[in-house]
């Protein structure tokens, strides 16, 4: 039997995916690669990139959510030869709220980067 979380979380990024390109961003579901995971969803907009992490979850555990955005981040400019990791993000899905109201998490440090 297909795991019931795998299939939430499935349907998340697609429906993350298609409201994003809604809103004119190009948004891609990235490929599952195991240990070298790059990320769940890659987002450009303004010609820069962006790696996404999504999230269903009914409790959340940002640290490891975090973490998770990091190494695969790093996985997708690895993969491709990139000198600097993109932007990345944790998209949490919220409780009976639509697409738009998912939270976006990201550290200090990135978010100040992102402004300057």
């Amino acid at each position: 039997m297909a795991n019931p979380n795998g299939r939430k979380g499935s349907q998340f990024e697609t429906d993350v995916m298609k409201w994003l390109r809604k809103c004119g961003v190009m948004a891609e579901r990235l490929t599952k690669a195991g240990a070298k995971d790059e990320g769940d969803m890659v987002a450009i907009i303004a010609g820069k990139t962006y790696i996404l992490e999504l999230k269903n979850r009914a409790t959340l555990s940002l640290p490891e959510f975090w973490r998770e955005a990091e190494v695969e981040a790093l996985n997708y400019a690895n993969a491709r030869g990139l000198g600097e990791v993109p932007l990345h993000y944790v998209v949490v899905k919220r409780r009976n709220s639509g697409i738009e109201n998912a939270w976006v998490i990201q550290d200090l440090a990135q978010w100040i980067k992102e402004k300057q």
